[in-house]
């Protein structure tokens, strides 16, 4: 694992193994920077500095060897033992995060899940879900790390200081209120209704106020 990476390289890094993974190796075991770079809408220049950043090098004829480059991705980025996630008060988009990491030999691990309220019990595959209230007690038993965190408003900052006092030191936080974390806890923020509302604009911005 590097540990001076940008956040926006380590990003990028993690969305050119998502793609390569999959390629079918046999049909595609090279690819060139400007086509990795096409298929991510980015600058070539970004995806040769990434590379040599975790020092990474292709062929000038044949390219980037593909499994080569998913390999050392997973070591520049990847911790060295399993880290388990907790997703809280989250439904059908944790479970199919939890189906892809279940089906990748990945050092990250879906343990457990947490419902708000009386909402439906969605259990995954060999993950158990709990009511909120017990999530304190489970993350700390679990040795639980990240947790991905999408409650109502009303109540994501006191759900936010309960899970780091639990012992998380990371949050994808999926709501759109900001909070405070003490130094050595991560917080990545993910407000869907600004995404929404960006694309409702560029989808509309030709049409929307001509009727």
């Amino acid at each position: 694992m590097i540990d001076k990476l940008s956040a926006n390289t380590v990003e990028r890094l993690s969305l050119y193994r998502r793609i390569l993974q999959n390629f079918n190796l046999d049909e595609r075991p090279y690819i060139h920077s400007h086509q990795l770079a096409h298929l991510l809408k980015i600058n070539p220049a970004h995806v040769r500095r990434d590379l040599m950043l975790i020092g990474f090098t292709g062929d000038i004829h044949k390219g980037y060897s593909v499994k080569g480059l998913i390999e050392s991705v997973g070591k520049a980025i990847d911790c060295t033992h399993v880290q388990k996630v907790a997703f809280v008060g989250i439904g059908d988009l944790g479970r199919a995060v939890a189906d892809y990491f279940n089906a990748k030999d990945s050092r990250l691990e879906i343990a457990a899940t947490f419902r708000v309220g009386e909402e439906p019990s969605i259990q995954f595959q060999d993950v158990k879900c709990y009511h909120v209230s017990r999530m304190k007690e489970v993350l700390k038993k679990q040795k639980i790390e990240l947790c991905v965190l999408a409650t109502p408003a009303s109540i994501t900052e006191e759900t936010a200081k309960a899970i780091i006092s639990a012992g998380v030191k990371g949050i994808l936080n999926f709501t759109s209120v900001r909070f405070r974390v003490p130094k050595g806890v991560y917080v990545e923020n993910y407000d869907m209704i600004t995404k929404l509302e960006k694309l409702a604009y560029f989808t509309n911005k030709d049409s929307c106020g001509k009727e």
